[in-house]
């Protein structure tokens, strides 16, 4: 029935730069099957089919309200080594879900933007509801989860003898005295 499709809604990317080699974010991004803090977020490998991992995440959202909910989704996620890993929704709240992380080499640091496209059922009341009160929860949600990304990725680089962590370069304009 064409009137519960979802109609796509796509975020604008967040970005983020880290402290760390991308092969060693590559690594500790595509660490599946970790649990987070309190038990409550992690991830678990359900099936392997050759580049691709079907896999379950548990991942706390913060809402409009102030209240967090752990959201349950299985999604196909292909890596494509260093650069980027798709993830593609099969199960979960939302009928519609593709996420990508993208990896850039910046020096010795990564820069790492995180670009998203969801939809809600409901064809153009779903639309509403997606870009009224859903966007803004999954706009937060992807700042939130990029800071903590980079924290853990920064603190591995810290130990790593592998990919030591090094000095990233300056960012653009920021000793430019007309900005």
């Amino acid at each position: 029935m064409w009137s519960l499709w979802p109609v796509p809604i796509r975020l604008p990317a967040a970005e983020i730069e880290i402290q760390a080699d991308r092969r060693l974010a590559f690594q500790v991004l595509t660490a599946w099957g970790a649990a987070g803090p309190g038990g409550e977020s992690g991830s678990r490998v359900l099936r392997e089919d050759g580049a691709r991992k079907l896999i379950e995440f548990r991942t706390p959202i913060k809402g409009l309200f102030g209240r967090t909910n752990v959201h349950r989704t299985v999604e196909w996620v292909t890596t494509h080594e260093p650069d980027r890993i798709d993830f593609t929704g099969e199960q979960g709240p939302l009928p519609l879900l593709r996420d990508r992380f993208v990896l850039e080499e910046w020096g010795a640091c990564t820069r790492m933007r995180y670009e998203s496209t969801f939809g809600v059922r409901g064809w153009l009341a779903g639309w509403l509801v997606g870009k009224l009160y859903v966007a803004p929860m999954l706009k937060r949600f992807m700042r939130h989860h990029l800071i903590e990304m980079k924290e853990t990725i920064e603190s591995r680089a810290r130990r790593s003898k592998i990919y030591p962590q090094q000095p990233c370069p300056t960012p653009e304009g920021a000793d430019d005295p007309a900005q």
